[in-house]
C-alpha cells in the first residue's frame, strides 16, 4: 500500500503541514523582530526630538543675545557692532509728504510796503577807507549798532 496514491497524498499532507509549522515559526519570529525593531525606532525618535527641541532652544537664545545692543540692554554703546545702522527713534510714520509749503496753502512771502511810513538810510558803521562815508552811527537803527536801539515800523 505504500504505492497507493492514498498514502502519497497523506505525506505531501504531513510535508505541507510541517512546512507551514515552519513558516509560521519563522513568521512569529519575524513579527518579534519588528516589534524589536520597531521600539528601536521609537526610542530613538524620541532621542532625536529631544536634540531638535535642545538646539532649537540653543539657537533661540543666541539669536536672543544677537539682537541685543546698547538700545535693548545694559550693554555700552562701545560694545555695538561697527556696521549696524541705528534703528529709527521717531514712531511716527511717514506722510509722504515733502517738505516746506505745500501744494495749494496759501503763501506766506513777506510783501514790500509799496509806500512806507518810515524810511532809513543806514551807511557803514565806522569810514570805510576810499569813502566820504562819516565814522559815525546813524542812530535810526539797530542794524548799524546806533545809540537809540530803535527799528522801523514795519506794515505787513
Amino acid at each position: 500500500m505504500s504505492g497507493t496514491p492514498h498514502s502519497s497524498a497523506s505525506g505531501e499532507v504531513a510535508q505541507l503541514r510541517a512546512r507551514v509549522a515552519e513558516l509560521e515559526e519563522l513568521n512569529a519570529r519575524l513579527r518579534e523582530a519588528a516589534a524589536a525593531r520597531d521600539e528601536l525606532a521609537a526610542a530613538q525618535l524620541a532621542v532625536r526630538d529631544g536634540q531638535i527641541a535642545a538646539l532649537a532652544a540653543q539657537v533661540e537664545e543666541l539669536r536672543r543675545r544677537l539682537d541685543k545692543d546698547s538700545s535693548t540692554s545694559s550693554k555700552p554703546p562701545s560694545s555695538d557692532g561697527p556696521y549696524r545702522k541705528p534703528g529709527d527713534r521717531s514712531l511716527r510714520g511717514k506722510s509722504g509728504r515733502r517738505p516746506g509749503k505745500q501744494p495749494g496753502a496759501q503763501s506766506s512771502t513777506l510783501r514790500q510796503s509799496p509806500d512806507p511810513d518810515v524810511t532809513v538810510f543806514c551807511g557803514p558803521a565806522t569810514g570805510a577807507a576810499g569813502t566820504d562815508w562819516p565814522a559815525s552811527r546813524c542812530g535810526a537803527c539797530r542794524d548799524c549798532r546806533c545809540s537809540r536801539r530803535r527799528r522801523p515800523r514795519r506794515r505787513w
